[in-house]
């Protein structure tokens, strides 16, 4: 059954009619206009932070701590480059992106020594793919803007 239309609305379907919009929060772009780099590095470390908790004890005190410190780094490495400029910047983003790699480095090892599953691996690969992809243009807007 439809509803009379009111002035300046839209009639409601069947279809639509008390719907909300389908929105999930942990992936959404956040409302205050921080960079996705940052976004994805927060996600990144939190999931890390999350599948720690669940890894064996035996491993919990050396690759996998080493895991979560390196992924802090990365945001503190960042924070850093946002808040410096020129040649500065471009040292802060080299950091990020090496602590980068060394985060790609402990996954797969951890991956190897069974401290995480296989589909973890998988999903810290992709956000770490993710996050490098958005740093190297960041990267590149930089030396833009230098020259």
């Amino acid at each position: 059954m439809r509803t009379k239309k009111q002035k300046g609305q839209k009639a409601a379907t069947p279809s639509t009619a008390g719907r909300k919009p389908f929105r999930v929060p942990d992936f959404d772009t956040p409302k205050d206009r921080e960079m996705a780099v940052f976004t994805h590095a927060k996600k990144l470390s939190e999931y890390i932070f999350v599948i720690s908790e669940k890894s064996p004890v035996k491993f919990r005190w050396n690759i996998v701590s080493r895991l979560l410190n390196t992924s802090v780094d990365v945001i503190e490495n960042l924070y850093h480059a946002n808040y410096d400029k020129g040649e500065e910047r471009v040292m802060w983003q080299k950091k990020a992106m090496v602590s980068l790699n060394l985060l790609d480095f402990y996954t797969e090892t951890a991956k190897t020594k069974q401290a995480i599953t296989f589909r973890q691996m998988e999903i810290i690969a992709l956000q770490i793919y993710e996050t490098k992809k958005l740093l190297s243009g960041w990267v590149r807007s930089t030396k833009k803007k230098k020259q």
